[in-house]
């Protein structure tokens, strides 16, 4: 049984929608993403975008050639990104949809990807289910979510909050928890690694954010990250990780 408050979810992100194009990520870490997992060409590949928001991402993926479904929680931003991206009408279908509950055919897919979407979300298991049910033999399972390994991460996760800038149902994953949870539902060769190498909160400080942005300041983050990364295990180091299984 889900434990996501799905009406305060939608509620957030149909606000969204009326403020802003929203993407989790920028172009080049979308880019840099499919140039690791599949290489240049998406042609012939279906994906599902779960979690498509605006449709920023599903649009990168129909431009590498693939056959897109968008699916977004938020009836709002469904209608934003089906407006957005009508140059890719023949390539993606955008439409209303749940993780927890795929309106999709079984092995349907060759790929399933959540762009900072998993950590909305309390209990995984019937999303990591769903996600099973509907890739083809082979197919990739992949996410990018925030690292609960990381201590800056935590930071700037405790500032947001105290802010109220998160959803109801925001939480940060352990990568290596998620690996486990992947290989008991039956993926294979799930692999993780970590990524935005930053000290976010200071992009929450009104005083400095504009210097300590995440774009701006690594003369100063660079030198602190590199003293504390000597006492850290891999896995912690980077307030967000990325991870890719197959069925």
């Amino acid at each position: 049984m889900s434990q996501q408050d799905k009406f305060a979810e939608t509620a957030f992100w149909d606000k969204v929608a009326r403020q802003r194009v929203y993407a989790a990520f920028d172009n080049d870490e979308y880019e840099a993403l499919i140039d690791k997992v599949w290489g240049f060409d998406m042609n012939g590949l279906t994906v599902a975008d779960i979690g498509s928001a605006s449709g920023v991402s599903a649009a990168l993926f129909a431009a590498r050639g693939a056959k897109v479904l968008g699916i977004e929680i938020a009836p709002e931003l469904v209608s934003q990104a089906k407006d957005l991206w009508r140059d890719y009408d023949e390539r993606i279908d955008f439409r209303v949809g749940d993780a927890e509950h795929l309106d999709l055919p079984d092995a349907s897919l060759d790929a399933v990807f959540f762009g900072g979407v998993l950590h909305h979300i309390p209990l995984l298991d019937q999303v990591y289910a769903e996600a099973y049910r509907v890739l083809k033999p082979g197919g990739k399972f992949i996410a990018i979510e925030p690292n609960r390994l990381d201590f800056m991460e935590l930071i700037e996760w405790g500032v947001a909050d105290l802010r109220g800038k998160l959803t109801p149902n925001e939480y940060p994953i352990d990568p290596l928890a998620m690996r486990d949870d992947l290989k008991a539902t039956g993926f294979k060769t799930p692999r993780f690694w970590t990524t935005r190498h930053d000290i976010p909160v200071l992009a929450q400080i009104p005083l400095v954010r504009h210097i300590f942005n995440r774009q701006r300041g690594f003369w100063f983050k660079r030198p602190l990250l590199k003293f504390f990364n000597a006492f850290r295990a891999p896995a912690h180091r980077g307030t967000f990780f990325i991870i890719v299984a197959e069925r």
